[in-house]
């Protein structure tokens, strides 16, 4: 018994000098050594993967951004404030997609320098550059449709606003003329009468002894109308004798107790001769 654990502890023994051999064996440190690289690498090699797909997922939200805000261009291109905040969006959207094509460049140069085969990934680096190229296009486009559409509605404005100005000056022209007609009209249809005793007559110099009426009448001294409205004057006097010159049958007198009542029955051929009508009273 006692030979038996003497040859185990000998085997023992002899097992733990070879172990320890081997982990100090060059051979043993380089196969650790490439273990450790080969961790590490793989360890790059994941982040530079979460990175790349960092980027991707920043480029491919601004380009949805770009179409939700081509979407409300459409949606509202005639609201001023709504396309100078649009307008201000594009710009924002333009650099941000400047600045994540820049990273796509950085990111592609270090796939190509890159001893990994990253088809997939290139290929898709490829095609989102290929996309903000054509988007960063119909940015611009956008935004000079924008400008042009800015400049169509100020030429616009102004013909209003031009022809806004026509249109009073005409409107004011129109209103003068008008009223100049209007005062014209009234001229021509104004009349005068005066009733009143000879004796006053002559001392305001309207009837003389070879003239009824001078070339310059008193028009002050007579009662002013229309002779589209007069049809008759009442006169308070038991007598009338009408000494200005109108048609005898374009008038008639209606006498009534104390007064006399001149009913004019054709008003343009009883103002035809004269709108001054001189009247004689007792």
């Amino acid at each position: 018994m006692k030979s038996t654990i003497k040859v185990l502890a000998v085997f023992f023994a002899v097992g733990l000098l070879t172990t320890s051999c081997v982990e100090k064996s060059k051979k043993y440190q380089l196969l650790l050594a490439e273990k450790e690289a080969a961790i590490v690498e793989n360890q790059n090699i994941e982040r530079e993967y979460n990175g790349a797909l960092g980027i991707i997922s920043d480029v491919e939200n601004n380009l949805q951004a770009l179409r939700e805000a081509e979407g409300l261009i459409l949606m509202n291109n005639e609201n001023l404030s709504q396309r100078d905040r649009l307008n201000s969006e594009l710009i924002q959207i333009k650099e941000a997609m400047a600045l994540n094509n820049a990273k796509l460049d950085s990111l592609y140069n270090a796939l190509e320098n890159s001893n990994r085969s990253n088809k997939e990934l290139r290929a898709t680096v490829k095609k989102l550059k290929t996309q903000i190229e054509e988007k960063t296009k119909e940015i611009e486009a956008l935004q000079v449709q924008l400008v042009e559409r800015d400049n169509q509605i100020a030429g616009l404005n102004t013909k209003v606003e031009n022809l806004n100005a026509d249109i009073e000056k005409i409107n004011a022209d129109n209103a003068t003329k008008s009223q100049t007609i209007a005062n014209h009209i009234n001229e021509m249809n104004t009349v005068y009468y005066l009733a009143a005793p000879k004796k006053e007559l002559k001392t305001n110099n309207i009837l003389t002894s070879k003239y009824i009426l001078r070339e310059s009448v008193p028009a002050e001294l007579f009662t002013k109308a229309d002779k589209r409205e007069l049809n008759e004057i009442t006169i308070e006097a038991k007598k009338v004798v009408i000494l200005s010159s109108h048609p005898m049958d374009s008038y008639t007198i209606v006498k009534q107790d104390s007064t006399n009542t001149l009913q004019i029955t054709n008003p343009e051929q009883f103002w035809s001769v004269t709108k001054y009508l001189v009247i004689s009273t007792k």
